[in-house]
């Protein structure tokens, strides 16, 4: 019995070993990265700054539980992610030539941008 409950206690290992990975940022590809945490009152900092036409990865931590920032939304790009507790997710997005792009969370209620430059 003793040699069954470690072939099952293996088994269970490999499977926490092969596990999708967790949500986070991927290893740079050249594009530059800007930085935003998100927490009970909003976006941190809520206004970016990127080059105009150029490609970007937005990284955004979510550092609690209040408030309404389990979500993201680029809603010009259709785009809508989850927002784990304390873990960086990356958004690649390519910018606008002029003007800016909006994010907000799920509710709409906090905002912010990237203008372009």
């Amino acid at each position: 019995m003793k040699r069954f409950g470690v072939c099952v206690l293996a088994a269970f290992s490999a499977l926490a070993c092969n596990k999708a990975p967790s949500p986070g940022v991927p290893p740079s590809d050249g594009r530059p990265e800007l930085s935003v945490t998100v927490d009970a009152v909003g976006y941190h900092p809520a206004e970016l700054r990127a080059k105009g036409g150029k490609a970007v990865r937005l990284v955004v931590t979510r550092t609690t539980d209040d408030g309404c920032g389990q979500q993201i939304v680029v809603p010009s790009l259709h785009l809508k992610y989850d927002l784990p507790l304390n873990q960086p997710v990356a958004i690649d997005l390519t910018m606008p030539t002029s003007g800016t792009l909006g994010f907000a969370c799920g509710m709409d209620m906090y905002k912010g941008s990237i203008v372009a430059e």
